[in-house]
């Protein structure tokens, strides 16, 4: 079971109003949302190099409520799940069906796999993908803002 919290010992201002930050047993949920483009990437793109120097074991990438991406989007995701992959972290992409869509064309999709359930981001991210009877009991259910006290 995944209790999400957010995570308050950042040092470093999250990027405008384009994410949140999530942590719960040594899973590290990153939420983007809004627009992600060549308007806000040296920004993110900083961010979530700091996201991966938490050096966390496993990270979902929440792309559920991003309602426009361009290529520089969607390099700076494939960019950061590489970047998880040499600090041995496992990823989990998390998207809804119209971005999965774009990410098949943009060539990406064997990279990020992602996929449109936040249990089947879960079990990519901790390594029980497959594993029969597994269950997550914080799946799709929203969780905390960025800095909201529980």
């Amino acid at each position: 079971m995944y209790d999400l919290k957010p995570v308050v010992t950042a040092s470093w201002p999250p990027p405008a109003e384009h994410c949140g930050l999530y942590d719960g047993n040594g899973l590290v949920v990153v939420e983007l949302h809004g627009d992600i483009d060549l308007a806000c990437a040296a920004r993110l793109r900083t961010w979530l190099d700091s996201v991966v120097a938490l050096r966390a074991s496993a990270y979902v990438l929440d792309l559920r409520a991003v309602s426009f991406v361009d290529s520089t989007g969607l390099n700076m995701f494939v960019r950061f799940c590489r970047r998880a992959l040499t600090h041995e972290a496992a990823v989990g992409v998390l998207c809804r069906p119209d971005t999965l869509r774009l990410v098949r064309a943009h060539g990406t999709h064997g990279v990020l796999r992602p996929v449109t359930t936040f249990d089947e981001a879960v079990a990519r991210a901790t390594g029980t993908e497959g594993a029969h009877g597994t269950t997550h009991a914080a799946a799709d259910r929203p969780v905390r803002a960025f800095g909201e006290r529980s």
